[in-house]
């Protein structure tokens, strides 16, 4: 009874591995996401007087027209890769990091400091220790809140909050204070002096065919390594593994001894240190220098892009471009049509609720399927069973 049960399993279709069909739903799901709030997009831009081809046209053109285009659209993406990693790497250990916007703005002053009291290191070890030091504020500041948090036990989204307000009141005074400029200069805006070449980070543009202005830098490949980084960290390393454990039952956790203080501390730690590099693009590309007018919003636009990316750091190096494609084509919309500039705003939410909506609905659906798939291969293998006791009953007798 044995054999015609084996010949049975042997001529069954091999099966294909756990990860094929959650991977395909995914892309799927994130595909319907985007037709739909595509969709919904054209029917305010209807509504509007416009062409939806013509609106949507034009924000593609401004993206992809030539190199230097999309080398801005890259540009545009980077800082925020970093941030949404930032976020998402708590994010996965159940923590909320609303401090990714004051995080990074001590690291650049952190940075600063480094670029301007340090300038005596040679070649390229200045322009280390300033990315070091941007990783050390940040760190820093992101640990006030880890400490917090597990000594205790306030809320993280309360914490970051306030110290985001004291981000933005430190940086003022190092400007108005020790990294005030010293030397005399033309431009009018609060600033620290220029920082050395050494100090700044080569751009890579023009060796891909693109115009200065892209602005695209050897920060790209870095936050690009990070994302791998971050996918060894929780899908190869031990605190990963127990940072998923805490963020999806930490009582669980706690019961397979797992310290919840320990693993949520290095993880804000982590988050810091990404959080640090998010203002690099800023002080050691665009400007040379800390100037008051930075680009603000960056940490909470991170956490927009970590949502749109699921919170996986190939899913959010897709939606950092994706939301870089957005946003150079605003310029657009106000030079070719007669919608505003916040239609992009207006559909980076509807994409947002739309991608999380529907990959919910996909991992139930998945979820469902595997349990399905796995009574059912239940069930086979206690009927396979009853068959081998019966076959060997009939056998002695």
């Amino acid at each position: 009874m044995a054999a015609p049960a084996a010949m049975v399993s042997g001529s069954s279709p091999r099966e294909r591995p756990r990860w094929v069909e959650p991977l395909l739903v995914q892309v799927g799901a994130l595909l319907l996401a985007l037709v739909i709030s595509l969709v919904i997009g054209a029917v305010i831009v209807i509504l509007y007087g416009e062409s939806p081809v013509d609106v949507y046209g034009a924000i593609l053109s401004y993206a992809f027209r030539d190199a230097t285009s999309f080398g801005q659209v890259l540009t545009i993406a980077t800082p925020l890769i970093f941030s949404a990693l930032a976020v998402a790497v708590c994010f996965k250990g159940g923590l909320f990091n609303i401090g990714v916007e004051g995080q990074y703005l001590v690291g650049m002053v952190t940075a600063t400091w480094a670029a301007l009291r340090l300038d005596f290191l040679p070649g390229p070890t200045l322009l280390i220790a300033v990315l070091a030091f941007a990783m050390l504020g940040g760190m820093a500041f992101a640990g006030i809140a880890g400490v917090l948090k597990v000594k205790t036990g306030a809320h993280e989204v309360v914490t970051t909050i306030m110290l985001n307000g004291i981000a933005v009141s430190l940086l003022g005074w190092a400007l108005n204070g020790p990294l005030k400029f010293t030397t005399a200069q033309v431009a009018t805006d609060l600033r620290s002096d220029v920082f050395s070449d050494n100090a700044l980070v080569p751009e890579i543009g023009e060796s891909f065919g693109m115009k200065s202005s892209a602005d695209l830098s050897w920060l790209l490949p870095l936050a690009l390594v990070a994302a791998g980084l971050v996918w060894f960290l929780f899908k190869r390393m031990r605190l990963g593994y127990e940072a998923r454990a805490v963020g999806s039952s930490p009582g669980s956790a706690q019961a397979g001894g797992i310290s919840i203080g320990k693993v949520q501390l290095k993880l804000f730690l982590i988050s810091g240190a990404l959080a640090g590099l998010v203002g690099m693009q800023q002080v050691l590309v665009d400007k040379g220098a800390l100037v008051q007018n930075y680009e603000a919003q960056l940490g909470f636009t991170g956490i927009a892009v970590a949502f749109l990316g699921q919170n996986h750091p190939i899913g959010i190096i897709f939606a950092a471009i994706f939301w870089g494609v957005l946003s150079r084509g605003e310029s657009a919309l106000q030079i070719r049509t007669e919608v505003p500039r916040e239609f992009v705003i207006i559909l980076q939410g509807i994409f947002i609720m739309t991608v999380v909506i529907v990959y919910q609905v996909a991992r139930r659906w998945v979820a469902r399927r595997q349990l399905q798939r796995e009574s059912v291969i239940d069930s086979l293998e206690d009927s396979s069973s009853s068959a081998d006791v019966e076959g060997l009953a009939k056998d002695g007798v």
